[in-house]
């Protein structure tokens, strides 16, 4: 064999190594940001869950204080559980409209 059949061969041995190592590292990389992406919208439904549970609770409880508010005849009490009732209202549309954004986001992404 002459040298440049050397030289040729081992350019290419070097050139498909190198093409094989950029494509199986790519791949890793992809799945590893699969699994931080599955992780991110696990936590996320939890917190869209937690949220709406706490602002629920919110709303009862100050419907309730609006009820012991009449009964004992106390406008404190009447206007605390207003604000309450406002408050979770407020979070209950404010998660509303965070599942909405990402839904959208995952249907842009292709999930």
């Amino acid at each position: 064999m002459n040298n440049n059949t050397i030289i040729a061969v081992v350019a290419t041995f070097v050139i498909a190594g190198s093409v094989g190592y950029t494509v199986g590292k790519n791949s890793v990389n992809v799945g590893a940001l699969t699994k931080d992406k599955q992780d991110s919208i696990v936590m996320m439904k939890k917190q869209f869950a937690d949220i709406k549970q706490m602002s629920e609770m919110m709303k009862s409880g100050g419907l309730a204080m609006q009820e012991l508010g009449e009964k004992y005849k106390d406008d404190m009490m009447m206007s605390k559980g207003k604000d309450m009732q406002m408050i979770g209202q407020k979070y209950m549309s404010e998660d509303a409209d965070a599942t909405r954004g990402n839904n959208t986001m995952n249907q842009m992404m292709g999930n």
